[in-house]
């Protein structure tokens, strides 16, 4: 069966269960930490000519990002590839919880300062897919199968890698807010994102084309979202 970028070919047998087992070492690693972690940890904000490097890599990441799809359509376009893409079930999930999340961040937070707590809450909204989409890019990567000749393995390469950049310059710019902090919450949630992602692993990781495979795949979407909103709980929230 044909595949676009927005499908990946399903794990299955011993591969589904090593993918599986390897998330849940990684949710037990989280889970570990954050009971180890008594204090939150606090990152400094990058000077003039760090932040400027980080944003101007992200600019860049982007724009490459954007040109390599645009080469990706006009090659399927020559090759005569094209046909219909199948509906995009999680985007309005996605949207949703960035909403969500910048109402909440900015509601919080406001006492700090309406243009903090609006910049926060908006770097946050931003990095929420990010913190999903960088391992599960990781985890499909591999199982994406781009149909256009000679290469499609560079081609799949040439998507992937200027969007693992932006996924991290994204969340790179977290760190230009005071508020940013990570706390046992933040792990707790990690944790519970990569356990989404085992039991999702365990039933092959596939598309969304089913209701339990599209309630996992939105799970996992809101733990990402719940990752943002810990990393800036006001520290009388955080003493619990």
């Amino acid at each position: 069966m044909e595949k676009y970028f927005g499908e990946w070919v399903p794990y299955s047998g011993s591969g589904a269960i090593i993918l599986g087992v390897v998330l849940l070492v990684m949710a037990s690693v989280f889970t570990l930490f954050g009971f180890k972690l008594k204090e939150s940890l606090k990152v400094k904000m990058p000077g003039k000519a760090i932040g400027g490097m980080l944003v101007a890599v992200w600019m860049l990441s982007i724009l490459t990002f954007l040109t390599n799809i645009v080469v990706y359509a006009i090659q399927m376009q020559q090759d005569k590839l094209i046909g219909t893409v199948p509906a995009n079930p999680i985007t309005k999930f996605t949207l949703s919880f960035a909403f969500l999340s910048f109402l909440i961040i900015w509601q919080i937070n406001i006492k700090k300062g309406v243009k903090i707590a609006f910049w926060s809450a908006a770097l946050a909204a931003m990095a929420g897919p990010m913190i999903f989409e960088l391992p599960f890019d990781l985890m499909v990567m591999g199982r994406t199968y781009p149909p256009i000749p000679p290469d499609p393995a560079l081609l799949r390469d040439l998507f992937f890698f200027p969007l693992f950049l932006v996924e991290l310059t994204t969340m790179s710019l977290l760190f230009f807010s005071p508020l940013f902090k990570v706390t046992k919450y933040t792990l707790y949630s990690l944790a519970g994102m990569f356990l989404v992602f085992a039991i999702w692993a365990f039933l092959s990781f596939s598309f969304a084309y089913t209701m339990e495979f599209l309630i996992l795949n939105v799970a996992a979407k809101a733990m990402a979202f719940v990752i943002v909103v810990t990393l800036f709980l006001p520290e009388k929230n955080l003493a619990i």
